[in-house]
């Protein structure tokens, strides 16, 4: 495509010498970021058809320069430093270039509102009858948008001046025709700015992902219809990189984040000791809990959490999983701050939540068809011999990860079993079911091991120390391993439906004495394990955590009828139910690579998940064949 002429002079920095420099990067696919006149920016993750244009007149509205430098190809210019001609030249550089592949190019303009412009309108200018199909895609994505946000209304509209008011457009409609460029212009609402004149970032950061989203499906559509290309989904027209400030925060979050565990610190280090003190005492008085010295301070690191300029990265994806694990982390640290005392079971809540009616009344459900069907089998395997069985996956697991130490460890200080990091931890006292160990290792080692080592190969490294809320979808994810391997029989049901009613039962205001009564007397549980139980949802002064395992069970049947591929997609590395939706942006986009499968993920397994229907209580599990 010829390029317009221009007066060098007015070019003001955007030289020959650059435009050809600039032109061959796009030729061999390259990724450009570079300095224009005037404080502007123009970035382009890959070569691909389409460009989003901000003009900053006389000063930037910053919502739109949040907007832009969301796009995975933008350009961010002074309209008084580039000057029109420096500008139109950039533009049609870029898109000679790709449209010798192409066929067609999209630029899309970003204005702000004026001010005195309704604040919840959704103004876009595109040619209807020239890309019907794009403007269809547009008017659809944004009355979603509008939808969204209440009060909101959206239109767009037929215009052939599809550019800021005040400003000459880049092109002409006949340059537009001769370049094979199509405009469409947007003109963003105020939605992020209050009555009283003061800018919203909380406001801004929705509404930005929405109209990214929207932007996407716009050019999707345009590549779809206007160009030879394939793009199967919108996600993929999302960076495929992450930029250094990002990886920089993703690292240090990561490191903060595995300065401590949180599991081992709030964890009794003398259980065995607390259940003979309890047991000689006749079960009428709480034992003394003892627990680890806590080896960090939790002041000095959330001064380091509140150091990392989160709202730096351009990458909305990547934002959001970083507010959301700064604001875990926060959490975390206070808990260590506040064990033994009262305010530990709130900050508590605020990470796992509460036991909702519907759950309790499933647990109740459970532990009555357990009662129904009967509990089998005794428990043979101790510690060591575990240990033994352990060994044989994590074996497996060097052979992929010989970088990443792993290991087992039978201790003292631990009640049952826990994973720390690429660590299985076992207590001495610690005895399974002989047919149900395997299961267990696939829970433990299997999941829990395995997501922490797939994690760690990913360059998103919190995926290995957990996302915020990884919990529940990690826990029901082990559980649905013990289903799979034919080891979740009924003791292991009627247990975890166990943790839910005493996790309910203590935030209801029940101490340790009366949580274990309420499990052996209502419920059925021999002394023992619910002396296990009860330690485990009092610990710290109160751990709602132990209900997240049932939850997360239901969670994965549910969302595994809707989408069973979904399984390797789970084995990334570790995050919560809420973010299944940004790993599938990350993951469409390239970013993420492929994981270490388990040995639990079969062919056969996966018709087993077939078998389950999404509306069956989890007490069918106890019927279906193994």
């Amino acid at each position: 495509m010829p390029l317009p002429q221009v007066d060098q002079a007015r070019a003001r920095g955007i030289t020959p010498a650059f435009l050809a420099g600039l032109r061959r990067k796009l030729l061999a696919g390259r990724s450009v970021v570079q300095a224009l006149p005037g404080e502007g920016w123009i970035m382009m993750d890959r070569a691909l058809p389409f460009i989003c244009l901000y003009r900053v007149d006389d000063r930037a509205d910053p919502g739109v320069d949040a907007l832009l430098r969301a796009q995975t190809a933008y350009v961010r210019a002074s309209a008084a430093a580039a000057g029109a001609d420096g500008l139109r030249r950039l533009i049609a550089t870029v898109a000679g270039a790709l449209t010798e592949t192409t066929d067609a190019f999209l630029l899309i303009e970003l204005w702000p509102a004026p001010e005195d412009a309704p604040a919840r309108s959704f103004r876009a200018l595109c040619p209807m009858n020239n890309a019907p199909e794009v403007a269809a895609e547009l008017e659809r994505g944004l009355n979603e948008l509008a939808t969204s946000m209440p009060g909101s209304v959206a239109e767009v509209v037929d215009s052939t001046a599809r550019h800021p008011p005040g400003l000459p457009p880049v092109f002409t409609v006949e340059e537009l025709r001769k370049y094979g460029i199509l405009s469409i212009g947007i003109e963003v609402p105020r939605v992020y700015w209050t009555p009283e004149g003061l800018f919203s970032p909380i406001a801004l950061r929705g509404f930005r992902s929405k109209l990214t989203e929207v932007v996407q499906r716009v050019v999707q559509a345009f590549i779809r219809v206007q160009t030879p290309l394939r793009m199967e989904h919108h996600l993929m027209l999302g960076r495929t990189t992450i930029k250094h400030n990002a990886s920089f925060i993703d690292r240090r979050l990561a490191a903060i984040g595995a300065s401590f565990d949180l599991l081992l610190n709030v964890s009794p280090v003398n259980t065995n000791e607390a259940w003979e003190a309890f047991r000689s005492k006749g079960y009428e008085r709480a034992p003394d809990l003892h627990y680890r010295l806590i080896g960090v301070d939790p002041d000095r690191m959330k001064r380091e959490l509140y150091d990392l300029r989160i709202e730096e990265v351009e990458d909305g994806t990547l934002e959001a999983l970083f507010r959301d694990k700064r604001f875990e982390i926060d959490t975390q640290l206070s808990l260590l701050s506040e064990r033994g005392r009262t305010e530990f079971l709130y900050s508590g809540l605020r990470l796992y939540g509460p036991v909702g009616h519907a759950q309790l009344q499933q647990a109740r459900d459970l532990i009555g068809a357990v009662h129904r069907t009967g509990v089998r089998g005794e428990e043979a395997l101790d510690a060591r011999g575990f240990a033994a069985v352990a060994g044989a996956e994590m074996e497996r697991l060097r052979a992929h990860f010989p970088d990443i130490p792993l290991g087992i460890q039978v201790r003292k200080d631990v009640d049952g079993v826990m994973v720390s990091k690429g660590q299985l931890l076992i207590g001495e006292g610690f005895r399974v079911e002989a047919e149900r160990a395997e299961a267990l290792v696939q829970h433990e080692v299997g999941t829990h091991v395995l997501t922490y080592c797939n994690g760690r190969m990913q360059p998103l490294q919190l995926l290995s120390v957990g996302l915020s809320g990884y919990d529940q979808l990690q826990e029901g994810l082990a559980v649905l391993a013990e289903y799979l391997m034919g080891g979740l029989g009924p003791a292991r049901l009627k247990m975890l439906a166990g943790r839910v009613v005493a996790v309910h039962a203590m935030v209801a205001g029940a101490d340790l004495v009366e949580t274990f009564r309420t499990l052996t007397r209502d419920y059925g549980f021999a002394e023992r394990k619910a002396f296990s139980i009860a330690v485990r949802v009092h610990r710290g002064g109160g751990f709602p955590k132990d209900a997240v395992y049932l939850k997360g069970l239901l969670f994965m049947l549910e969302h595994l009828q809707r989408a069973p591929a979904h399984l390797d997609l789970f084995m990334l590395g570790k995050f919560g139910p809420q973010h299944v939706p940004l790993l599938e942006d990350l993951h469409y986009r390239g970013i993420l690579h492929a994981p270490v499968m388990p040995a639990w993920i079969t062919d056969r397994t996966r018709q087993r998940l077939l078998r389950f229907r999404a509306d069956m209580p989890l007490a069918a599990l106890l019927s279906q064949d193994r």
